[in-house]
């Protein structure tokens, strides 16, 4: 007999009992933490008096969800246990006449996760790679004209949708690692405020800035073109945003994996080294 539910702090200690295999498993450490986002929710599913997997969908701006902090418990795996919590959520976010969009990310080797998201109906849509500035080179663009700051909401947004549609660009990082669907409603004036955003005097091309933590500070890098490499002012911008900061960040940047692909020597000693993409899967609802 099994049964799905909305977990709260009653279930605090059923969440620590589980064993899900995982050193340090931030889903049952950070559980108070995670129910106190009202962004966020958490299901569980019990088996035999004892909660054989959790998971939960993040809503983001503009009717989008996002699922993820699925965790199940080694002792009662292979049991469909995962597929049919899901399912739940996903049925949830079909009831929600707010809701538009229901999607998750996994790597491209975690083979288990995508048979789960094929078995949800869910489609593969697009493919990243994040990579991570460990040790910032500042020297690259030195002496270097940094790009230009915009400073008004209305301008950032104009730039913003300009390279969206320059670039054709189907999803948006709205946060480190959490791309959604694209829409202007996703720009609005409170966004807008966190962003730093730099446009290129001599073209179209613009860079943001958002300041995230992801476990570390992180300096969110928002570049939709493939030649991110070859923008000496965009760096210049980033480093001087960085060293100007009280906050020690990490530059990090979505791209493709033939950007990283063709990745100058130059910067190749400056990130971490990554060839594994994140798969964005999603369905309409």
């Amino acid at each position: 007999m099994t049964a799905i539910r909305q977990l709260t702090m009653n279930d605090y200690q059923e969440v620590l009992d589980m064993q899900t295999g995982i050193d340090d498993d931030y889903v049952i450490r950070l559980f108070p933490q995670l129910l106190e986002n009202p962004a966020q929710t958490l299901y569980g599913l019990e088996t035999e008096g004892k909660l054989a997997a959790v998971a939960g969908v993040v809503r983001m701006p503009n009717g989008n969800g996002i699922l993820g902090r699925l965790r199940s418990d080694i002792r009662y795996q292979s049991k469909g246990n995962a597929t049919a919590l899901l399912q739940r959520i996903i049925a949830d976010c079909e009831q929600d006449p707010n809701m538009h969009w229901v999607g998750a990310i996994t790597q491209k080797s975690n083979k288990p996760a995508q048979r789960v998201l094929d078995k949800l109906g869910l489609q593969l849509a697009d493919q990243f790679i994040s990579l991570i500035m460990e040790s910032p080179d500042m020297t690259l663009a030195a002496g270097t004209q940094p790009w230009q700051q915009i400073m008004e909401n209305d301008a950032k947004r104009d730039a913003i949708e300009q390279a969206v549609m320059e670039t054709q660009r189907s999803f948006y990082p709205y946060e480190a690692y959490f791309p959604i669907p694209f829409a202007s409603a996703v720009l609005e004036d409170d966004y807008l405020e966190q962003l730093a955003v730099f446009q290129d005097p001599n073209s179209s091309k613009m860079m943001a800035l958002q300041e995230d933590y992801k476990g570390r500070d992180l300096a969110q890098i928002q570049y939709f073109w493939p030649d991110l490499f070859e923008q000496d002012g965009l760096w210049a911008a980033v480093f001087d945003y960085i060293d100007m900061s009280d906050k020690p960040f990490t530059p990090q940047v979505d791209v493709s994996p033939e950007t990283v692909s063709s990745m100058p020597d130059a910067f190749k000693s400056s990130f971490i080294a990554n060839d594994d993409p994140w798969l964005i899967y999603g369905i309409s609802i």
